[in-house]
Protein backbone atom coordinates (compact mmCIF):
# COMPACT_ATOMS: atom_id res chain seq x y z
CA UNK A 1 0.00 0.00 0.00
CA UNK A 2 1.26 3.46 -0.89
CA UNK A 3 1.38 6.17 1.71
CA UNK A 4 0.18 9.66 0.83
CA UNK A 5 3.65 10.94 -0.04
CA UNK A 6 4.17 8.04 -2.41
CA UNK A 7 0.84 8.70 -4.11
CA UNK A 8 1.57 12.38 -4.71
CA UNK A 9 5.07 11.55 -5.87
CA UNK A 10 3.59 9.11 -8.40
CA UNK A 11 1.03 11.69 -9.59
CA UNK A 12 3.73 14.35 -9.95
CA UNK A 13 5.99 11.96 -11.82
CA UNK A 14 3.17 11.01 -14.19
CA UNK A 15 2.51 14.69 -14.96
CA UNK A 16 6.23 15.30 -15.42
CA UNK A 17 6.49 12.40 -17.90
CA UNK A 18 3.37 13.60 -19.75
CA UNK A 19 4.80 17.10 -20.13
CA UNK A 20 8.16 15.66 -21.20
CA UNK A 21 6.33 13.74 -23.92
CA UNK A 22 4.53 16.90 -25.03
CA UNK A 23 7.83 18.78 -25.12
CA UNK A 24 9.45 16.01 -27.19
CA UNK A 25 6.46 16.03 -29.53
CA UNK A 26 6.69 19.79 -29.97
CA UNK A 27 10.44 19.62 -30.60
CA UNK A 28 10.18 16.68 -33.01
CA UNK A 29 6.88 17.33 -34.75
CA UNK A 30 5.45 20.72 -35.35
CA UNK A 31 1.90 21.23 -34.07
CA UNK A 32 0.73 21.67 -37.65
CA UNK A 33 1.89 18.18 -38.60
CA UNK A 34 0.12 16.71 -35.57
CA UNK A 35 -3.11 18.56 -36.37
CA UNK A 36 -2.97 17.48 -40.02
CA UNK A 37 -2.50 13.84 -38.97
CA UNK A 38 -5.38 14.05 -36.49
CA UNK A 39 -7.53 15.66 -39.18
CA UNK A 40 -6.84 12.83 -41.63
CA UNK A 41 -7.63 10.19 -39.01
CA UNK A 42 -10.86 11.98 -38.05
CA UNK A 43 -11.85 12.39 -41.71
CA UNK A 44 -11.38 8.69 -42.47
CA UNK A 45 -13.24 7.69 -39.30
CA UNK A 46 -16.12 9.96 -40.33
CA UNK A 47 -16.15 8.50 -43.86
CA UNK A 48 -16.26 4.96 -42.40
CA UNK A 49 -19.19 5.92 -40.17
CA UNK A 50 -20.97 7.54 -43.13
CA UNK A 51 -20.38 4.45 -45.28
CA UNK A 52 -21.79 2.17 -42.57
CA UNK A 53 -24.81 4.46 -42.16
CA UNK A 54 -25.46 4.48 -45.92
CA UNK A 55 -25.18 0.68 -46.13
CA UNK A 56 -27.66 0.29 -43.26
CA UNK A 57 -30.04 2.79 -44.86
CA UNK A 58 -29.83 1.00 -48.22
CA UNK A 59 -30.48 -2.34 -46.52
CA UNK A 60 -33.51 -0.96 -44.64
CA UNK A 61 -34.81 0.81 -47.74
CA UNK A 62 -34.72 4.27 -46.19
CA UNK A 63 -32.18 5.74 -48.62
CA UNK A 64 -33.42 7.58 -51.69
Amino acid sequence: MMNQEGFWYAVGRAFYKAFELLEWTYDTLSPNKVLIAVGFVAFFAWMKMQNDYNKKAAKDGTIK
